[in-house]
């Protein structure tokens, strides 16, 4: 009551501590406790500060029960005036007032049930981090069961890819000696004792041109799935569009006649670096489609010229183009068209695959502008 607190103030002694003044030390024999009055103090341990006390906080409190050692030293940030009790004055004066003491309880108790509250929600806070540690714990496991699945696929896929390039060495191989026949036999043609018809002769010079193709096709390994694998180190060359465009068209220019079609075309001298074996493939895949699905009596269109500071090869047919929802997946791997029925449905296959991949190899972009009924429209850039 007020009279206890008058007797607790009048055993109180002033003391007045300068800016960065020590008041006690962490170890020090506690035996006092203070009550700020003004100015500012820190609590802390060596360089790391606990806690900041100002006006009518209190600190050392323990003190006047246990005689541990301090848990922290105190100092002074500001000048400051504090009030202190020591424990002999308290002992005194709890032995003449009971009430004192009951008061000093309460407070303890009230502590007590606030660490109690805290002790509560931090085993709430461990069993909610528990759950969490054991759900992350699950969570890796999975991750490196899916991890360890991935590793087990990545060899299968390498072994199926290694058998795959034995696979590809020996048809290539294969077709060597057939090549080398065909070659020759060709060649007795050529020279045999009865003289040639000119058309015998061009058929004969088409056939010779493709087997020679053949043979740097076979040489280069040419197959989309060794692009894949990096294998290949291209020759690159400064080559003519224009040239290339007229040789493919030698070799087509039969079935153009022998199926009603009209050519229109507008090729110019247009150098790019590009591969010999790779660009002759993709005119002439582009070429093949072109016919492949242009009805009797149509136009097909080729130029080679340059295009905003590009060489573009364009090759647009009137057959019966491509619907808009796959558009975007005809230079897929084994996704080339099939004319059936009037309709375009997907069917297993190389061609725009081949395309785009020796398009890209030789730093080039390939697209395709179409409407389907109307007719389609590929064009090929490489840088000048």
């Amino acid at each position: 009551d007020e009279n206890i607190l008058k007797e607790v103030v009048g055993q109180l002694e002033e003391v007045r501590i300068k800016k960065q003044q020590n008041i006690f030390k962490k170890g020090s024999q506690g035996d006092a406790m203070y009550i700020i009055a003004s100015g500012e103090v820190r609590v802390h341990d060596g360089n790391h500060v606990l806690s900041r006390l100002s006006e009518n906080d209190v600190f050392g409190e323990y003190s006047l029960i246990d005689d541990v050692e301090r848990s922290a030293s105190v100092t002074a940030e500001k000048p400051s005036i504090l009030y202190r009790l020591s424990r002999s004055d308290f002992d005194g004066l709890v032995s003449q007032h009971a009430g004192l003491t009951r008061g000093i309880l309460k407070v303890l108790i009230q502590r007590m049930r606030y660490m109690n509250e805290l002790e509560e929600k931090l085993s709430k806070s461990y069993v909610k981090i528990s759950k969490q540690n054991r759900k992350i714990k699950k969570q890796r496991d999975s991750i490196n069961d899916q991890k360890q699945k991935l590793e087990e696929q990545n060899y299968d896929l390498l072994s199926i890819n290694e058998e795959k390039n034995h696979l590809i060495s020996i048809v290539v191989h294969g077709l060597k000696n057939p090549l080398t026949s065909s070659k020759i036999m060709a060649g007795m043609l050529r020279n045999g004792p009865r003289p040639l018809s000119s058309a015998q002769k061009e058929y004969l010079e088409i056939i010779d041109h493709s087997l020679r193709r053949m043979d740097k096709m076979i040489n280069q390994v040419l197959d989309v799935n060794v692009i894949d694998s990096k294998v290949v180190q291209l020759k690159i060359e400064s080559i003519n569009l224009r040239d290339v465009v007229e040789q493919v068209l030698v070799n087509h220019r039969v079935i153009i006649d022998q199926r009603g079609l009209r050519l229109q075309t507008d090729l110019r001298n247009v150098f790019a670096d590009l591969n010999e074996v790779y660009i002759f493939q993709v005119v002439d895949n582009l070429l093949s489609n072109a016919i492949k699905f242009s009805s009797p009596g149509s136009t097909i269109f080729l130029s080679a010229k340059k295009a905003g500071g590009m060489a573009q090869l364009t090759v647009r047919d009137e057959g019966v183009g491509i619907p808009k929802n796959e558009v975007e997946k005809i230079f897929d791997r084994y996704m080339v068209k099939k004319h059936h029925l009037k309709q375009e449905v997907p069917h297993p296959g190389l061609g725009l695959a081949i395309v785009k991949k020796y398009v890209t190899a030789m730093g080039g972009t390939v697209t395709c502008e179409c409407e389907e009924g109307i007719g389609s429209t590929f064009l090929v850039k490489f840088p000048l």
